[in-house]
């Protein structure tokens, strides 16, 4: 106990140096790199004529221009770059942390940036590779604490992983993949300091981290496990007192309450860059077999301190005070995913849609897609197979053939609607719908013509709107006509779109500030799928979406009008606390 009691004493004793380490580092990236880059991104998309970049025209933009192909090429190598530079920055600091050597903030700062040159220097194809996948895939917890933006982006989205755990075989599988991608992160760590310490070739940084850690692998395995849990454990003990404090306050009048949840917010954050710190530290300092100095320690905090704890906690509580506060500026609308709510229903039926729509939604979103006679009926699968036990396309059967099938889902039964009908139910409900276009290769040419010829100005009067993942659709619908709202379904956030859409459908688990920052310059709206529990819910508030699709109503009107009626700082805090640590 007290070797652990002096080793937090020696890191509070160079918190300011760690601050300052980690504010260059991380404001950088944010107010520099990540807007240039992104600029970079918009302008060379331009070139292409797209108007936007997704997993359906990602060949076309990537083949249209050779010189535009390079540019995104140089742009990808310049990201790896850079995200291997902000690492090997931040070790070097650290390392200089861990030297013995007293330093000033100045010095320590002077002395990291003259050593990062070596990382330049030294730099080879091989190893910057190795770095990146390193750190964003076999130790993500690195990226993901380090904030590397675009490493970050090296996610599967939500929903993808959600479908692949509803067998529990696939489940376990991923679990096993994970324990797997640990250990070959154990097996390699200590190429780490070989590589930006010592400069080896990659390959001898690899054979010498092999070796080390070949007979011992089970022991290092549980050594960083229990690095990572003690970390986290630093933060939950700091932070769980400053939320029961919290919810005390919440039980005073609002203005104590706001005031109490600014100050928690900044103590929150330091407590946050105390557990990276202390995380890093004893991460390098495990690898290089050395420990912070023990430095003459003079009574009251140094001037240096003072002044980078106060400038850090002034910056967190501007911060602060727009999290906080912003959420209860803006209330999102509620959209009911495929008609159901809680699975009381069969998707994309009328009878759902009736029941659905007593919980009173702003929105239902339903799927609909074209029948072989050039119908149009609800469904949202590709193939019958799932819903109907048959083994045919939606295009391939009749809008009759179609409608007498029995569909069953969530222990209930219904035929299969045609839009038709579907419609003409919600406008007598006075539900407004959020309508997907299912667009498919079997399509007739003049599918979406025929659709908002026979459609439009119904859906123009009942204030329904479109949305898709076809860019096409939305094309044709604001050429149609520009007054009904179109909604680009995305469901990868990559180069921001410029496209004619009123406003975007994200997958939520990709979505981020900077995309959010840059919707905020258009008049677009954002819509995020598919919100089902309370870290979606906290994730869609902090980033202050338009609408939130939900199978999950009741939760998300409970959360909204929680939120409006009785705010609970308590939560906010709380879910910031989760987001820092990349829990939502």
């Amino acid at each position: 106990m007290t070797s652990q009691r002096l080793g937090i004493l020696r890191l509070y004793r160079n918190l300011d140096k760690i601050l300052v380490l980690f504010f260059m580092v991380f404001m950088f990236m944010e107010s520099v790199w990540v807007p240039v880059n992104s600029f970079a991104a918009e302008g060379l998309l331009r070139q292409t004529g797209y108007l936007f970049f997704s997993y359906n025209n990602a060949v076309r933009v990537l083949t249209s221009n050779w010189l535009v192909t390079l540019g995104f090429v140089s742009l990808f190598a310049a990201n790896l770059f850079t995200a291997y530079f902000q690492i090997g920055l931040i070790f070097l600091g650290l390392r200089n942390l861990l030297d013995k050597q007293e330093r000033s903030v100045f010095q320590f700062l002077g002395k990291t940036l003259r050593d990062s040159w070596s990382l330049i220097r030294y730099a080879r194809p091989g190893k910057v590779v190795f770095i990146a996948l390193y750190t964003g895939f076999l130790f993500p917890f690195l990226r993901q604490i380090l904030k590397i933006y675009y490493l970050n982006k090296l996610l599967i989205p939500e929903f993808i992983v959600t479908y692949l755990k509803t067998e529990v075989w696939m489940k376990w599988l991923i679990y096993g993949l994970i324990f797997l991608l640990f250990v070959a992160a154990v097996r390699l760590m200590f190429a780490l300091p070989k590589l930006f310490f010592e400069h080896a070739g990659l390959r001898d940084a690899l054979r010498y981290s092999l070796g080390k850690t070949k007979k011992r692998v089970m022991y290092y395995t549980w050594k960083l496990a229990w690095l990572l849990i003690k970390s986290f454990l630093l933060f939950t003990l700091i932070s769980l007192p400053i939320l029961l404090l919290q919810q005390y306050m919440d039980s005073q009048s609002n203005s104590i309450a706001f005031a109490s949840a600014l100050v928690n917010y900044v103590l929150i954050k330091l407590a946050y860059y105390i557990m990276l710190a202390y995380f890093l530290i004893k991460f390098a300092a495990f690898l290089t077999d050395s420990s912070l100095s023990e430095y003459r320690h003079r009574k009251g905090l140094p001037l240096m301190r003072w002044f980078v704890l106060l400038t850090t906690g002034a910056i967190f509580a501007v911060e602060g005070f727009f999290y906080i506060n912003f959420p209860l500026e803006t209330i999102p609308v509620t959209i009911s995913h495929r008609g159901v709510s809680q699975a009381n229903g069969v998707q994309n039926t009328v009878e759902s849609l009736e029941k659905t729509a007593l919980l009173k939604p702003d929105y239902i979103e339903m799927d609909v897609q074209e029948t072989a006679d050039g119908q149009f009926v609800m469904m949202h699968d590709a193939n019958l197979q799932a819903l109907a036990g048959v083994n045919a396309r939606p295009q391939e059967l009749t809008l009759e053939e179609l409608t007498s099938l029995d569909i069953s889902e969530n222990g209930h039964t219904a035929k299969i609607s045609s839009f038709d009908a579907y419609l003409k139910r919600a406008n007598q409900l006075g539900q407004r719908l959020l309508i997907e276009i299912k667009t498919s290769k079997l399509d007739s040419a003049d599918m979406m013509d025929r659709f908002l010829k026979l459609y439009a100005a119904n859906i123009k009067i009942y204030g329904h709107q479109i949305q898709s993942l076809d860019y096409r659709v939305i094309d044709k619908t604001v050429t149609y006509d520009a007054a009904i709202p179109t909604f680009f379904i995305l469901p990868y956030n990559t180069i921001f779109p410029r496209t004619k859409a009123s406003g975007y459908t994200m997958e939520y688990s990709t979505l981020d500030e900077n995309f959010v920052n840059k919707l905020w310059t258009t008049d677009k709206l954002l819509y995020d799928w598919t919100i089902n529990d309370e870290d979606s819910i906290a994730k869609s508030f902090r980033l202050g979406v338009d609408g939130m699709i939900t199978d999950n109503l009741e939760l998300v009107q409970t959360s909204i009008k929680e939120l409006q009626n009785n705010p609970k700082y308590t939560v906010l805090l709380m879910n910031k606390a989760a987001d820092l640590l990349n829990f939502s």
